[in-house]
């Protein structure tokens, strides 16, 4: 099966799997991967990004579409597919596939079969039917590419002149998909269908996951063009060649195969299935020639991996294979045997259990050592000429102005006085990113422990209680936790230490406005029933604000936040600021920042989010936090 979803009793977890990109960033460059994945740093969005993705959606509408269903003219709706959410791992974790509701409206079971005269019989024919439908799809695709990387606000370059010189290319390249897939249309005629030929022309034994057809999933009906006997058709060919691909209405990363275990996924490009074995071919809408192809031959044996182990280790990949559309060339790769997939599990799953599973990456066990840069020619040939070594690779790398250990590292921000308004030489005094710090312990008595819902929509379920420092001195702590760790014992006037919380200023009709210690995943509660140097007093728990001088590197926006990852010569940290577009004008003042921006900001408070500090925007009726150009 191409698709598996993690186990009932995921042990990983939907944001702790590896993939081959992870995987193969480490091998670069283990400073780089660090770079990603713990500071969270994103590079820019170049429109070749998007042209990839265009080129990759239009093929597979065309190898979706039935020329005995859909004219040549058609539009590029005609043949969706009807969609569903799936929590595919009980966690709430949905993603949008196929529908797989009985009621359905698939497209091959509401159009009419067009006239057999209309029906393609020789290459040529369908060749120009595939085309044709290819040039409608690569519209629809193009313009979504470009809208949705308009959308991203961590967009680099220019999309109309690279349209302007790359637009034609890019359909040339489908065109390029297309060929190869004709080629495997007529080897499938040569071959009369393969060996699941005549359960096919009997609409029997469907695979549970089939090839994207326009038929639901569990269709046990001949198709439209299936003979009754005889040698096998043009068309007939056409349906039964098609590789499983993700369909393209699909969400992103919906369709991917799980390892058993949970720890390593993949989402496959083309699985051809009608020889009797399976065959995986992955599309490249490139040359080949840049040092990514070093990279991909393990792309490949780690798909032959993980299709192995998805099938109990008893059935593997008798095929692997690298499509450059921009050549274009047919690349095969070598198909690695039981002990080379060994060898690569062997390898992968200490990976996975550094980068994935640690509680903690210090940055020291992730050095800046770049692999090699070797020069391949069109269609991933690697040449002779002599890798680069050093730290060659920091010149094409996004992080090498920003990375410690690149010889093109800018000077940054180390924190200090600056000014903070172009009208005045007033300045205001900020604080390194790296010596943020807002951690405190207390030590004091549990009063009244309950759980309570939480504003604003009460969905989440926290644990809330008073902690008495002292006579009149008090904490309204919230331990933001879903499963918190509690010590045998803690009750109402249990004495208790907490560990990492973090003061901030709260407010409730019953209290008015008091002090507020939020336990998130970095906090513990243990009980203490003799003090510490450790514990803070009273008297010393007073909210903080920081203000920071740093470098915009990028935006991670969501629905309901704008968020920008900020960096300075000490670290880097999240600014975010919830409440939508009111909120953030409040704290932006008209100023739209942009990638590389030099920044200060102003009186931001520090949370914890998933064991990470991060700063947010406080923004009330007297007080807005705000973040301003660098004068």
């Amino acid at each position: 099966m191409p698709v598996l979803d993690p186990p009932s009793e995921d042990p990983v977890g939907p944001y702790s799997r590896l993939s081959h990109t992870q995987a193969d960033m480490h091998r670069r460059c283990p400073k780089m991967w660090y770079q990603r994945y713990v500071l969270g740093l994103l590079g820019g969005s170049p429109p070749l990004f998007a042209m990839g993705h265009a080129v990759e959606g239009a093929l597979n509408r065309v190898m979706r579409d039935s020329p005995v269903l859909v004219t040549h003219d058609a539009t590029s709706e005609t043949f969706d597919s009807p969609l569903e959410e799936v929590d595919i791992s009980g966690t709430g974790n949905l993603v949008i596939r196929p529908s797989t509701q009985s009621n359905a409206s698939w497209p091959g079971l509401n159009l009419a079969t067009l006239d057999v005269s209309e029906w393609p019989r020789e290459r040529l024919e369908i060749t120009t039917w595939a085309k044709a439908r290819a040039r409608i799809h690569f519209e629809r695709e193009w313009s979504h590419a470009k809208e949705e990387w308009l959308e991203d606000p961590n967009r680099v370059g220019d999309w109309d002149s690279f349209e302007e010189k790359r637009k034609e290319e890019a359909c040339q390249m489908v065109f390029a998909g297309i060929e190869f897939h004709l080629d495997e249309v007529e080897n499938c005629m040569k071959e009369n269908g393969g060996p699941s030929f005549n359960d096919w022309r009997a609409g029997k034994n469907r695979p549970k996951w089939p090839s994207p057809d326009g038929f639901p999933y569990t269709h046990t009906i001949a198709h439209p063009c299936a003979e009754s006997s005889g040698d096998i058709t043009l068309v007939e060919a056409w349906e039964v060649a098609r590789p499983w691909f993700c369909d393209p209405d699909a969400g992103l990363f919906a369709l991917a195969a799980i390892h058993p275990d949970g720890w390593l996924q993949g989402e496959y490009d083309l699985v051809y299935r009608w020889t009797g074995s399976p065959r995986i071919h992955d599309v490249k809408a490139s040359v080949g020639t840049s040092d990514f192809s070093f990279g991909y031959p393990e792309q490949l044996a780690t798909y032959a991996y993980l299709w192995w182990s998805t099938h109990n280790k008893q059935e593997l990949v008798t095929e692997l294979e690298i499509w450059y559309l921009g050549v274009p060339v047919r690349k095969k790769i070598h198909l690695p045997d039981e002990k080379s997939l060994l060898r690569l599990e062997n390898r992968l799953k200490p990976l996975h259990k550094k980068l994935k599973m640690s509680e903690h990456n210090p940055e020291n066990e992730y050095p800046g050592t770049p692999a090699p840069v070797r020069t391949f020619a069109p269609g991933g040939v690697l040449t002779d000429s002599t890798p680069l070594t050093g730290m060659a690779r920091c010149g094409s790398c996004e992080y090498q102005l920003v990375c410690s250990d690149s010889p093109l590292k800018e000077e940054l921000a180390k924190g200090g006085a600056t000014r903070f308004s172009p009208t005045s030489e007033a300045k205001v005094n900020c604080i390194p990113i790296g010596n943020i710090d807002p951690f405190v312990t207390i030590r004091g008595t549990v009063r009244e422990p309950n759980m309570v819902k939480q504003w604003p929509t009460f969905e989440k379920e926290y644990l809330e209680f008073f902690i008495d420092l002292g006579p009149s001195e008090w904490l309204a702590v919230v331990i933001k936790q879903e499963n918190p760790k509690i010590p045998f014992g803690f009750e109402h006037g249990a004495t208790v230490r907490i560990r990492n919380g973090i003061i901030a200023s709260g407010w409730k009709k019953n209290l008015g406005a008091h002090k507020r210690l939020d336990v998130s995943a970095s906090g513990t509660i243990e009980l203490a029933p003799t003090s510490s140097e450790d514990d803070a007093t009273f008297a010393k728990l007073i909210p903080e604000e920081y203000n920071i001088q740093a470098q915009v590197y990028n935006f991670n926006h969501q629905d309901g936040k704008w968020a920008v990852k900020l960096i300075d010569d000490t670290g880097s940290a999240s600014f975010q600021v919830w409440g939508g577009e009111e909120k953030s004008r409040a704290v932006l003042e008209g100023y739209n920042p942009e990638r590389g921006d030099e920044v200060v900001l102003v009186g931001a408070q520090a949370k914890d989010q998933y064991g990470k500090i991060v700063l947010q925007a406080r923004v009330t009726k007297t007080f807005a936090t705000r973040l301003r150009p660098k004068p």
